[in-house]
């Protein structure tokens, strides 16, 4: 057994390594992956939490059970048990490997823009009822919300910290389509097209004209939605008019 710092070496069965919810979904072609590992070895040993939650690694662990590997030399990692922690150190694990697909990326920006938000809202509240800032010791600003730049920040930080240089503009718009493809209120028609948009994104596609197409026809149909709802207000009111007009003849 050797170490590391925050971590130690030890031998773990391949099949008790759970590797939970990720970002990557798309693993590659593992063939030169597997043909490495099978003439130089693991090189690099697979990193997991105390309890056997893969940290980093996954395309690695995918080669070694394609070998049959049943036990498999692993870096157990403490001090990242927090959501935050893992999605940092899967993102480090990104940045050395195979890239994310543009949607993968766009997941993994969500989760981190969620997780930050949250972090930053608690340290602000922290800070807010900490012994040196007591609740109405300056007055009534204690007593407001957080602050709207809290959400601004976190989609920043978290574009920043995903691989490939990508604007939060673009993926919110990836994001965008993707609540569209999956709104059951939507129409069929309309959620194909989202998810036909998203494909061509994921095959190298750019973003922006797909994400304008889209939009253009939710705003359009949301306007016909109101039109025909102002249409059927103007029909009841006149309809109530008739009734008053006829009963005081």
């Amino acid at each position: 057994m050797s170490g590391k710092k925050g971590a130690i070496e030890l031998e773990r069965a391949v099949s008790s390594i759970q590797v939970g919810r990720r970002h990557r979904t798309d693993l590659g072609d593992l063939e030169p992956l597997v043909a490495s590992i099978k003439r130089e070895g693991l090189l690099q040993p697979i990193t997991v939490t105390p309890d056997g939650l893969l940290v980093c690694g996954a395309r690695r662990l995918a080669a070694i059970k394609q070998l049959g590997w049943k036990t498999v030399n692993v870096w157990v990692r403490s001090g990242i048990s927090d959501r935050l922690g893992q999605l940092l150190a899967e993102q480090d694990d990104n940045v050395l490997h195979k890239p994310l697909t543009l949607l993968e990326a766009a997941a993994l920006y969500r989760e981190l823009k969620e997780v930050l938000a949250q972090d930053a809202a608690q340290r602000q509240a922290l800070t807010r009822f900490s012994s040196d800032h007591q609740p109405g010791i300056i007055g009534d600003a204690h007593l407001a919300s957080p602050s709207h730049g809290t959400l601004g920040s976190a989609r920043k930080q978290a574009a920043a910290m995903v691989p490939g240089g990508i604007s939060y503009t673009t993926f919110d718009k990836i994001g965008y389509l993707e609540r569209v493809a999956a709104d059951t209120v939507q129409p069929d028609k309309l959620r194909t097209r989202a998810q036909t948009e998203l494909d061509r994104i994921n095959v190298g596609g750019a973003v922006d004209p797909g994400y304008s197409r889209i939009r253009a026809d939710v705003d359009a149909q949301w306007r016909e939605r109101q039109e025909e709802l102002e249409r059927l207000a103007r029909e009841a009111l006149e309809r109530v008019r008739d009734t008053s007009r006829r009963k005081r003849k």
